[in-house]
């Protein structure tokens, strides 16, 4: 049989064939060059919208972190005490609207090429693109409508959320904002829900009055150191904040589990309740040295009423707002005192600033921070904290809803028609004030379902 010596077919054939598997190896590799450069520009879209997500949240934080009714603040205005638990704010890239009931519009604060973790306002039929926030809230019943029994608030006592509330801004609990945001990029959609609400802040106050100085009461001044809602009206004087009705079951006291404050023997010097405790009062006069009860009228209500010679340190008042002194001191201080609003800043040491609100009827709200001594007139009806660094002496009329610190070591003298209320809740709004704080995060996660 003759052999074929010739192999050219052959080695055409195993060419081919390497060939054929060398361009398979290559459109695998090809596809997988593709492939994984579409997984990672997903993947990029992915976590650029997350970012976008977060953008919108920080914008909103920022924004409820306002006053209700300025340029930025977005959150409803719950200081009368009442809240609308239907509350929802919709911030769109475009102008605002009017409000439609309890839902507003706010226009984003971004200027240029606006983030995309919003959209216009004709776009709101897609409220899952819409940068909102709104109440926790649960719907218990189903029937479609929110109460404010039905709405999350964080109890800054117990360090919880609860579920509803009688009243919607008491001392110890603030409402919780749902935050949902949604960031866009092509087809990737990010949607974050943010649950944040109001920090607390402890202003470091141990009575309705602190002096370092001997203390002086006379004529009709009165000191309650029960603790009061900041929806106390104005001028309402101790003992009349005792007073029982069926709106108000304590009084005007910030009360837990049962009445407290009260003597059977009217109103007697009281030690330490426990229920005091809970509920957070202070003595009504507390100071380093001695307090000197002038006339039989009443002078001081509290838990207890007044502790003398206290070995407690009055601080700083940076370190009352929970600040370092070269922040405190660099805050945008004012000086007007006609009305004090916000933060306001006068006097100096050694001397004496005449304080004679202004006329009847004018309101001070804010912190009042005097550098030297503080000679208090008439007719000042004022909320927050005033802190004087000299001695004190008020005269005329004077009602107080916050507290009065007195550094002075020489004298504090409470005369004339003089009424001060001890209130957490007016010293801890009044401190985030100052500190300009935002929100406490209290919980965050990310979501695929519509809102």
């Amino acid at each position: 049989m003759k052999r074929i010596k010739n192999q050219k077919g052959v080695a055409l054939v195993l060419s081919l064939m390497v060939i054929l598997v060398l361009s398979v190896m290559a459109s695998g590799l090809m596809f997988n060059i593709i492939n994984e450069k579409t997984i990672t520009a997903n993947r990029m879209r992915s976590s650029q919208a997350l970012l976008l997500s977060k953008a919108g949240t920080s914008e909103a934080i920022a924004r409820l972190s306002q006053q209700p009714g300025t340029t930025w603040g977005i959150a409803q205005d719950i200081s009368s005490g009442s809240l609308n638990p239907e509350w929802r704010c919709y911030i769109t890239l475009d102008a605002g609207g009017s409000p439609e009931g309890p839902i507003v519009y706010a226009q984003t604060l971004q200027t240029g090429t606006a983030l995309q973790y919003s959209t216009n306002r004709n776009a709101l039929g897609d409220t899952f693109s819409t940068l909102q926030v709104r109440y926790k809230r649960i719907d218990l019943n189903g029937d479609g409508a929110i109460t404010n029994d039905e709405v999350y608030f964080y109890d800054y006592k117990r360090e919880m959320v609860v579920l509803g509330r009688t009243s919607p801004t008491p001392v110890d609990a603030y409402p919780i904002w749902e935050i949902i945001s949604t960031g866009r990029v092509g087809n990737s959609r990010r949607t974050m829900v943010t649950e944040v609400s109001v920090p607390s802040f402890n202003t470091r106050t141990r009575a309705g009055l602190s002096s370092k100085a001997p203390v002086t009461g006379n004529g009709n001044a009165d000191v309650c150191g029960h603790d009061h809602p900041q929806t106390t009206p104005y001028n309402l004087s101790p003992p009349n904040c005792f007073t029982l009705t069926t709106a108000q079951p304590h009084g005007w006291h910030v009360a837990a589990e049962d009445s407290h404050g009260i003597a059977a023997n009217s109103f007697a010097n009281l030690a330490p309740k426990a229920t005091c405790t809970q509920a957070g009062c202070l003595p009504g006069i507390e100071t380093n040295a001695t307090f000197d009860n002038v006339g039989a009228n009443r002078k001081a209500w509290g838990n207890p009423d007044v502790v003398e010679n206290s070995t407690s340190p009055i601080y700083p008042i940076w370190e009352m707002l929970g600040m370092e002194e070269t922040a405190c001191k660099n805050l945008p201080w004012g000086n007007n005192m006609y009305p004090v609003t916000g933060l306001v800043r006068v006097g100096s040491p050694g001397t004496t600033t005449m304080y004679a609100g202004g006329g009847s009827g004018l309101q001070h709200d804010g912190i009042l921070w005097v550098l030297g001594n503080l000679h208090s007139a008439s007719n000042i009806s004022f909320k927050g904290l005033i802190y004087i660094e000299g001695n004190y002496q008020s005269g005329g009329t004077t009602w107080v809803l916050g507290g009065i610190v007195v550094q002075g070591a020489t004298q504090t003298s409470i005369t004339g028609s003089i009424d001060v209320l001890y209130s957490s809740q007016t010293l801890a709004r009044v401190s985030r004030l100052a500190n300009a704080a935002g929100m406490v995060v209290l919980s965050q996660r990310e979501v695929d379902q519509k809102f």
